[in-house]
C-alpha cells in the first residue's frame, strides 16, 4: 500500500497520519496492564472487536496462508468477507462524512452558501488502519466525481467494501491469447473488460484475485468510502509494484468483441492521495 500512496502523494505523508494509538505494535501503546481492570479491558475488546475482527480474519488468510496469494479462492477468503460485512461507518469513525455525503447526494445541501463555493478539486483520501507484512488494512474516501485511476495489483488478492456513497467499478482480466494478435501494440496489454457496473454498501464485501479482475479503475458516483484489506503489500523488491493504465483505441485492431488495450502510464498529475488520521476502534 505504501508504494500506491508514494506515487499519489502529493502534500500529505502517511507517516504524520498514523498515530501511535492505532497501531498493533506494543511499542506504541501507552498503557500499563497492571493498572488496568478487567472492565475495562472486557469494554475495550467490545469496542474493537469489529475491526480487530477484520484484522484478525485478514491474518488468517494472509499471515497463516498454506497457499501463496496468487492461488486463494473465494474459499479461502470467505471468513474475512463475513468480517467486513460486519464494518460501517460508525466503526471506523466516519459516520459525519458518510451523513455528508448521503445529504449531499440527496440535494439537501446545495443551497447553502458553502455548497456553491468552487474550491479546487477535493482529493481522495487514505485512513490508515493496520499494516503488518502480510497486509494491509486501510479505507479510500472518493470525493463525487473524482477517481482512483485504472491500476492493478500483481501477485496480490484484495477484499473491499464500500461503506457509504456509490462507485462505478471497471475491471479488466488479461487475455494472453490475444497478446499476439496481429494489431496489439507492442508493450501494451491486452485485456477483457470483465466488470463494469455500480456498486454500494448493499452491494456486500467483495474480493479481486491475482488473476481475475485485477486490473481496475473507481469512480465515485456519489462520494463514497472503501474498506480494503489488501495482501500482500504492494513491495517492488518483491515484483508488486504498482502500474498506472490508460486505455487505448482497440477498434480495428482485429482484436475481438471486448477487448480493450491497456498501456502503462504515469498516475495522473491531478491524482492526488492525501492521508487522515484515523479515529474509528483501535486494532487489538
Amino acid at each position: 500500500m505504501r508504494s500506491f500512496l508514494k506515487a499519489a502523494l502529493r502534500t500529505n505523508t502517511l507517516s504524520r497520519t498514523r498515530p501511535a494509538q492505532t497501531l498493533a505494535s506494543p511499542r506504541n501503546r501507552s498503557f500499563d496492564s497492571v493498572n488496568w481492570t478487567r472492565s475495562h479491558v472486557r469494554a475495550m475488546s467490545a469496542s474493537t472487536s469489529a475491526v480487530s475482527g477484520v484484522v484478525e480474519a485478514a491474518r488468517g488468510v494472509f499471515s497463516r496462508r498454506l497457499l501463496p496469494s496468487e492461488h486463494l479462492t473465494e474459499k479461502d477468503v470467505q471468513e474475512l468477507l463475513k468480517s467486513l460485512g460486519k464494518i460501517t461507518v460508525n466503526e471506523v469513525g466516519l459516520a459525519k462524512n458518510a451523513e455528508e455525503a448521503r445529504a449531499k447526494a440527496a440535494g439537501l445541501l446545495s443551497g447553502l452558501p458553502f455548497a456553491r463555493q468552487k474550491d479546487r478539486r477535493p482529493p481522495v483520501t487514505y485512513y490508515h488502519i493496520y499494516e503488518c507484512p502480510d497486509f494491509t488494512v486501510g479505507i479510500f474516501c472518493i470525493p463525487e466525481g473524482r477517481d482512483i485511476p485504472t491500476h492493478d495489483h500483481p501477485g496480490m488478492t484484495v477484499c473491499s467494501k464500500v461503506l457509504y456513497g456509490r462507485v462505478r467499478v471497471e475491471s479488466y482480466d488479461e487475455a494472453p491469447d490475444l497478446a499476439g494478435a496481429a494489431g496489439a501494440p507492442p508493450g501494451a496489454i491486452v485485456a477483457r473488460k470483465v466488470r463494469d457496473d455500480v456498486v454500494t454498501e448493499g452491494s456486500g464485501p467483495q474480493t479481486l484475485f491475482s488473476e481475475s479482475g485485477n486490473i481496475h479503475r473507481f469512480s465515485a458516483v456519489e462520494s463514497c468510502a472503501i474498506l480494503d484489506v489488501l495482501g500482500p503489500p504492494y513491495d517492488s523488491s518483491q515484483g508488486r509494484e504498482i502500474a498506472y493504465y490508460e486505455e487505448d483505441e482497440a477498434e480495428g485492431l482485429g482484436l475481438g468483441e471486448g477487448a480493450s488495450v491497456l498501456r502503462k502510464v504515469l498516475p495522473p498529475d491531478d491524482f492526488v492521495v492525501e492521508g487522515r488520521p484515523y479515529t474509528g476502534e483501535r486494532v487489538a
